[in-house]
């Protein structure tokens, strides 16, 4: 009897050991599986978020390269060489005699369609490939191999009155396995052009005891609507197709000559306040009495224009009688800046922009609301358009700017422009006045002055200002206004 009952506690016991073995096996069969899809739910995810991330590269480098093709338009010495500037230069002529990229009946020069494009580049082609992708020498190298473009094509604008369209196709992820497309119509800004390095209503003052003060251009012509006063005429520069294209001023020359230098008056010219006709010794460059014929024209940048494009994207100033500057316009005491204090740049490459100094009356100017300003920093950069008379002391030193020549006569090429140093550089850009310009010292620019009213020694007959003309500037490539801009809504991402 109790033989029997511990068998049975026995059987009993291993009955239970199975059934437990059996309990344990299957937890580990479900912990297995559970991790199982754990690990194949988490290896999707990590594949999900990779071509999330790949999806976002492609779309960046993308548009990184639209912003790479903007930068063509704004700058002809970006354009690659492979491509030339024929497509990214203003190839039509508006009424007003200008560069454009709109034909007289406002045509752009862009015509082609998706199909037939006027520029494309496929990474399909190796030689294309290498143009756009290399990582030494490629269009879109910056992108430092995160992503491969794949095509650009530019064609024309699907609406009427914008320059053109440009659609990217971007890659990423190992053989760009995941493409992005994006495309954008550019529109074009009609931005002034120069045509000439100094530009005044009259020139020199009558009254002044001493004589004319020194006011020589480099590389272009000065056009004086009204009266102009000089020197002797044995310090006026000569023009030679043999001159030297060098940095130098005049006083360091050996003989005052250069390649581009003409004199266009309106009216009178005298030479040490005696009339032209008193001296037997004038340079053939100089040209007086040019109007009524043939005539002379200044280069008008339109105040409501300009106005409004400083809004936009440039720096918009009131001005009180005291000459002090106020941002946004808005006259309120106790923020009024020095003028000097808002044109400074610490150096070449720190741009003002585009920097508008309104009337007092925030009205077009008029011979009643123009204010004053004094100018004597060291150095400025930019494009500064001032509803006021100047007065412009020179700083002590300038700054040291490199700069490109006109191209000769009859060609148009960069390669063709000569690279020169210019020191003691106190402006790269333009100063516009729709006043008079009174300049002290020795003042040197690189781009452009120009005056409404009159451009004057403001020490009696001893200082000099010297412009050297940024050609640039005739082609519309007015360094501080953008050429082109998106189009509102224009962005479009395409499968």
């Amino acid at each position: 009897m109790d033989m029997s009952n511990a068998q049975r506690r026995v059987g009993n016991q291993r009955d239970e050991r199975g059934i437990a073995l059996l309990a344990v096996l299957m937890v580990v069969c479900l912990l297995t599986l559970l991790g199982m899809t754990s690990m194949h739910l988490a290896g999707q995810e990590v594949v999900g978020v990779s071509v999330l991330q790949e999806e976002r590269l492609a779309h960046h480098a993308a548009e990184s390269a639209v912003d790479v093709v903007m930068g063509w338009f704004h700058d002809p010495s970006l354009v690659p060489q492979e491509i030339g500037t024929t497509w990214f230069a203003k190839r039509f002529v508006n009424a007003q005699g200008d560069p454009s990229y709109f034909d007289a009946e406002g045509r752009a020069q862009f015509v082609g369609t998706v199909a037939q494009p006027d520029m494309v580049f496929d990474a399909a082609n190796p030689q294309h490939d290498r143009l756009l992708n290399d990582p030494q020498t490629g269009w879109f190298k910056s992108l430092k191999g995160l992503a491969r473009i794949l095509k650009l094509r530019v064609y024309g604008a699907t609406r009427p009155g914008l320059l053109c369209t440009v659609e990217v196709t971007a890659g990423a992820g190992k053989a760009a396995r995941v493409t992005k497309t994006s495309s954008v119509e550019f529109g074009a800004y009609a931005v002034p052009t120069l045509h000439a390095p100094l530009q005044s209503g009259a020139l020199g003052s009558q009254f002044s005891e001493l004589g004319a003060g020194v006011v020589f251009a480099h590389w272009g012509e000065m056009i004086v609507r009204g009266q102009a006063h000089f020197p002797k005429p044995s310090e006026l520069p000569v023009k030679s197709a043999l001159a030297p294209v060098t940095g130098q001023t005049y006083d360091e020359m050996g003989q005052r000559t250069d390649r581009w230098f003409n004199i266009k008056i309106g009216g009178d010219a005298r030479f040490a306040q005696l009339p032209l006709e008193a001296w037997a010794d004038v340079p053939l460059n100089l040209q007086a009495h040019q109007e009524p014929i043939p005539g002379i024209q200044v280069d008008q940048w339109e105040y409501a224009t300009l106005k409004r494009m400083a809004m936009q994207f440039g720096q918009l100033y009131g001005i009180d009688r005291d000459g002090l500057l106020y941002p946004g316009g808005v006259i309120q005491p106790g923020l009024g800046r020095p003028a000097s204090e808002v044109f400074a740049s610490r150096g070449p490459g720190d741009h003002r922009g585009l920097v508008f100094v309104d009337t007092l009356d925030g009205m077009p100017p008029r011979l009643d609301n123009l204010g004053s300003i004094v100018l004597e920093q060291d150095y400025a950069e930019g494009i500064f358009i001032v509803n006021a008379h100047v007065l412009w002391k020179a700083g002590p030193a300038g700054r040291a700017v490199p700069a490109l020549s006109p191209p000769p006569d009859g060609q148009h090429s960069l390669g063709a422009r000569i690279p020169v140093h210019l020191s003691g550089i106190h402006l790269q850009g333009v100063l516009y006045a729709a006043g008079d310009v009174r300049y002290a010292g020795h003042l040197k620019v690189y781009g452009g002055v120009v005056a409404q009213g009159t451009i004057a020694d403001g020490t009696n007959g001893s200082s000099t200002l010297e412009v050297w003309y940024n050609h640039d500037l005739r082609e519309g490539f007015v360094q501080g206004l953008p050429l082109v801009f998106v189009a509102p809504g224009s962005w479009q991402a395409k499968l």
